[in-house]
């Protein structure tokens, strides 16, 4: 069995990128289907949350859209080719709220990816820009 999988995510190294936490929430990551799935074995998939690997990002909405796009490619439809997810924009997940505001503060400030070394818009040591959601305090 020839698989192809992602040293860090242990997705496919078509999806890791896709995927990667530190780029996007569950929420924001595109939709994607067979090619980002495939591995070199030929007609060999891995769908739904194990397709995440170690990512915390997969939602069952992605799921679905995998399954449909996998199913197509096995039954020779062209139709694993296009993505027909359509998320909603609110109400997904709290990470999602969350993540969207970090990149909307790191806008206002001028940060970028290319920033050298520091966090130039990182909230100040010991400080936490959200509470953490479903924790109840003692």
């Amino acid at each position: 069995l020839r698989l192809d999988v992602h040293s860090v995510f242990e997705s496919t190294y078509a999806l890791a990128p896709l995927i990667d936490p530190t780029v996007s929430a569950c929420g924001t990551v595109p939709p994607h289907g067979v090619v980002q799935l495939a591995h070199p074995e030929p007609d060999y998939y891995v769908v739904g949350m194990k397709s995440y690997g170690r990512a915390p990002t997969f939602l069952l909405l992605t799921g679905y859209e995998q399954v449909r796009s996998v199913v197509c490619a096995l039954t020779g439809d062209e139709a694993a080719l296009t993505t027909e997810l359509d998320l909603p924009d609110k109400g997904l997940c709290s990470a999602c709220t969350a993540f969207r505001e970090d990149r909307e503060r790191e806008a206002a400030c001028g940060c970028d990816d290319d920033s050298p070394g520091d966090d130039c818009c990182a909230a100040p040591a010991g400080e936490h820009t959200r509470e953490p959601q479903g924790v109840a305090a003692d």
